[in-house]
């Protein structure tokens, strides 16, 4: 049976299991929009581009599976490049599918013609330009094994809009070959779990490549087994059960000071994809001088790219782990345990509100009232931070940010991607005004779709972190960080359509948190905090993870 290009492009991605695309339409991609009026995937009308390509990241996080988005030629298809680059960041597996325009047209300057083959190469696992529409079903397959194998990440697909249009003949999915076996290293494994064993202060480090490897309940066997303490990097927060007696939170720049401290005085420490970046190392020179480090990651161009590992090993994550847990021996090392009690009570002591202030009460207290699985999607800035030391993961993928990239903006169009991936469990964001104001437009998608997202706004009225990094270390000159408060933001939400109230975070917000909770479409709580409410403790620039300071 003839088709046109789109209908190959469509058949392709139900055949890769595709069930929903966010996008946006422009003149080049009607080809596509026309035939996916009729066809079972759904399409999620975002109202910016930037805001398709972060939803269908967050899709991603939230389901494991590989997200799509769809853009048009121009304009459309450069704003999707920072959401591009944020899943790269993140590792998110991820396929942009752009249209083009006319292959006739290219090199003439055309009405919206962009070399975004040539923008995207840096932040992207591959691209495609489809020249044949013959070509498409073919690349398009090649894009989703990219995206889902390996270390995880985006592929763009541009495909020009007469290739979308021109007829041709059913392109029929070829009979798959057993791909091939990765070659295993058990003496290698081995090896790790005799230092592992023999250790007497191990820590486990677990990045995000645990979770995009999906080896989350390995991850959490291996720590019971050896009754092993573990800290995580940022990304890697929610691969294991936060309230268990091991965890010590997680380490850099802005972590606990209590995972910052233990793994500067541990003996050998046990990466799990974890790149070692400098938000989680600070100063490498300085980073757990005392520690044999061993590496297990899925890229091999991650493995002592930053710290020199003693013991590495690629390979898949959750095949290592199985592989490596009967191997280990479970030992009480109660001195060592007992010292990270110890600490953990004296720097309790300290932090009796963990750092956070009142925005961090205010976050337990949703917590408190949303299920054991509800995610939590934080945006950047002290919000993120807040966010990320208070929310307390109690389910595999249940807190979502932006990492490797910090991008502001990301945690509204993540929830929408997120609550349409799982649909059964709750989504609240939490984002700063800063970033709330970022992606401001996609209220009115929640809206539209009446998605039950809940979304705290918390408003000091200033970039906070950048406030604070100020303050401490710029002598106080506020420079560009005051967004003033001249908007009302309770207002805006309700002209989206979105129920809204506002609280403060120094009264008592439960009678707006359990409206909130109890509301069967969107709501939005705007919480106003005092503009000098920083997060501590913070690493200063130029120092190392044990040199964090709690004030001034």
């Amino acid at each position: 049976m003839e088709s046109i290009g789109a209908d190959i492009v469509l058949k392709t991605l139900q055949e890769e299991g595709v069930e929903v695309i966010f996008g946006y339409p422009g003149a080049n991609t009607l080809p596509l929009h026309d035939r996916l009026a009729d066809g079972p995937i759904r399409h999620y009308l975002m109202r910016h581009e930037q805001a398709a390509a972060h939803a269908a990241d967050g899709y991603a996080r939230a389901t494991g599976k590989v997200g799509v988005c769809l853009a048009t030629s121009g304009p459309g298809a450069t704003n999707l490049v920072t959401g591009i680059a944020t899943a790269y960041m993140d590792s998110t597996p991820l396929v942009a599918i752009t249209a083009q325009v006319d292959s006739d047209l290219w090199g003439r300057d055309a009405f919206q013609e962009t070399d975004i083959i040539g923008i995207t190469m840096p932040i992207t696992k591959h691209s495609f330009m489809i020249r044949d529409v013959n070509q498409i079903a073919s690349s398009l397959r090649q894009a989703f094994q990219l995206a889902s194998t390996g270390r995880t990440g985006p592929v763009l697909v541009d495909i020009p809009k007469d290739i979308l249009t021109a007829r041709c003949s059913d392109q029929p999915k070829p009979t798959p070959k057993a791909a091939p076996k990765r070659i295993a290293n058990p003496e290698q494994l081995e090896r790790i779990a005799q230092a592992l064993n023999r250790s007497e202060r191990p820590i486990l480090l677990i990045g995000g490549g645990v979770k995009l490897g999906d080896a989350c309940d390995r991850m959490t066997e291996l720590v019971q087994k050896g009754r092993l303490p573990f800290v995580t990097t940022m990304m890697g927060l929610g691969s294991v059960t936060s309230p268990n007696g091991f965890n010590l939170g997680f380490i850099g720049t802005h972590g606990n000071e209590l995972a910052n401290k233990m793994i500067h005085h541990a003996d050998f420490i046990l990466a799990l994809g974890a790149r070692f970046t400098e938000r989680s190392t600070s100063i490498v020179s300085e980073f757990a001088p005392l520690a044999t480090v061993a590496q297990i990651d899925i890229d091999p161009t991650s493995i002592g790219k930053n710290i020199a590992v003693a013991l590495p090993y690629v390979g898949e994550i959750g095949d290592a782990l199985a592989e490596l847990i009967p191997r280990v021996v479970s030992r009480e090392r109660s001195e060592w345990m007992d010292r990270i009690r110890t600490e953990r009570q004296n720097q309790e002591a300290r932090l009796t509100d963990g750092g956070c202030g009142q925005a961090g009460t205010l976050i337990r207290k949703v917590q408190a009232a949303l299920p054991a699985d509800a995610i939590a999607i934080p945006d950047v800035g002290l919000n993120q931070i807040w966010t990320v030391r208070t929310w307390q993961t109690r389910a595999p993928r249940s807190l979502l940010t932006s990492g490797g990239m910090g991008t502001m903006g990301f945690s509204i169009p993540a929830a929408i991607g997120a609550r349409v991936g799982a649909p059964e469990r709750e989504v609240v964001v939490f984002c700063g005004d800063g970033g709330f104001y970022m992606n401001i437009q996609e209220l009115a998608t929640i809206s539209t779709y009446r998605l039950p997202i809940k979304i705290v706004v918390i408003n000091n009225g200033h970039l906070g972190m950048i406030r604070q990094i100020q303050d401490l270390f710029y002598e106080s000159r506020f420079a560009e960080s005051n967004l003033g408060d001249r908007v009302d933001l309770v207002a805006v939400a309700k002209g989206f359509g979105v129920p809204a109230e506002r609280v403060a975070v120094d009264e008592d917000p439960a009678a707006a948190i359990a409206r909130m909770r109890a509301a069967d479409g969107p709501y939005m709580i705007e919480a106003m905090v005092d503009q000098n409410s920083y997060v501590y403790p913070i690493i200063p620039p130029g120092c190392s993870n044990v040199e964090m300071i709690c004030g001034k």
